[in-house]
């Protein structure tokens, strides 16, 4: 009984316990008001890529119009890179919106910020796995890679979803092939697939599907990936990219570098240093291997999540111009008011609780 009035003869007022309340409050708004924006220490690296990906894009459309390659309707911000709708490599569905939003240059400098995060450094070998779904990432990649001085080895794929590189004239391969002709940039293509289901071309609506890609194969002059299922075209990649991949990065929804499966499908947006838990059964995708064998893994797929997460407009009209998103900057609280808020608080719940025991 003793102990229990002393307990309650030590309760602390409401009145006091809000007054406390109040005082963190208001520290939180202050600092959040006071808040500092800062550039990343990356910033010129970053703004250098995007500048690079917007100079790739304008090579790009000056080669669709020398071309007479048509602009798509759903292409609103003129950039000839958003393909047609439905044609012999289109296995997927896909999101338009997220077309357009990937063409973003900063994409290139997000790009630069992952690779930083992920620690890699001057002459680190980066894996990509390329479908044909989001070129404008694929070249975001190669962009940052080129600006860090890191050394690319790109595997691409031909199948693209809806709006992606679904033109025979212009795949993925075509478009970095030109690129590195004009010597925006530069990377090493190690091979080629088909795409789709099971990394066959699966999912198309075309019959004629397979041999338009046999004859784009061919004509890549690289090794074609064409294995009997999942499993073994996996094996594949892990042998052609080599032992010394510092970082992966996994571009669109390809099913040999992603997988198949709910695991798949969750795996995070962006950049994993710390996986989900890995599964154990042969096709779970190149992102599952790489991150077994501890290797950063970069996952571009979820295009909305990753322009909210990282201050770059979605589906923007017209296209923003380099150096303009929030991606090269971080924005802090004011840390001195808060803790000030804290201590003041802490203060006064401790008066509060010592003219408690005295009365």
């Amino acid at each position: 009984m003793k102990q229990a009035n002393t307990f309650s003869r030590a309760k602390i007022h409401p009145v006091w316990l809000a007054l406390a309340l109040i005082i963190m409050l208001t520290g939180l708004i202050a600092s959040t008001l006071m808040r500092t924006t800062q550039k990343n220490a990356c910033y010129d690296t970053q703004l250098n890529a995007a500048l690079r990906m917007a100079q790739a894009e304008n090579v790009l459309l000056d080669h669709i119009k020398e071309n007479n390659i048509s602009i798509t309707q759903e292409d609103i911000n003129h950039t000839g890179l958003i393909g047609p709708e439905w044609t012999v490599l289109t296995t997927s569905l896909g999101l338009v919106e997220a077309k357009r939003t990937s063409l973003h240059p900063d994409f290139a400098a997000l790009m630069v910020e992952y690779f930083e995060e992920a620690g890699l450094r001057a002459g680190d070998t980066v894996a990509v796995g390329a479908s044909g779904s989001f070129p404008a990432l694929v070249i975001a990649t190669v962009c940052a890679a080129n600006e860090m001085d890191l050394h690319t080895k790109i595997i691409a794929s031909f199948g693209a979803s809806m709006y992606g590189a679904t033109r025979p004239e212009l795949t993925v391969t075509k478009m970095l092939a030109i690129l590195r002709d004009e010597k925006i940039i530069d990377y090493e293509l190690v091979a080629v697939s088909a795409g789709g289901d099971n990394d066959q071309g699966g999912g198309g609506m075309f019959e004629e599907t397979g041999d338009v890609i046999a004859a784009l194969a061919k004509d890549s002059g690289v090794p074609y990936i064409n294995e009997d299922n999942l499993a073994q075209s996996a094996k594949k990649r892990l042998e052609l990219y080599g032992e010394n991949v510092r970082c992966f990065v996994n571009v669109g929804g390809a099913s040999a570098n992603m997988g198949e499966g709910a695991a798949s499908v969750s795996f995070p947006a962006g950049l994993t240093l710390d996986p989900p838990p890995i599964p154990t059964n042969e096709g779970r995708g190149l992102i599952f291997d790489y991150a077994a064998l501890g290797v950063p893994v970069i996952h571009l797929l979820n295009i909305r999540k990753l322009a909210f997460d990282n201050g770059i407009p979605f589906d923007p009209v017209p296209l923003p111009a380099p150096g303009t998103s929030g991606v090269y900057t971080r924005t802090a609280h004011n840390v001195p008011i808060l803790i000030g808020a804290l201590a003041l608080s802490i203060v006064v719940l401790a008066a509060a609780r010592l003219l408690k025991r005295r009365e």
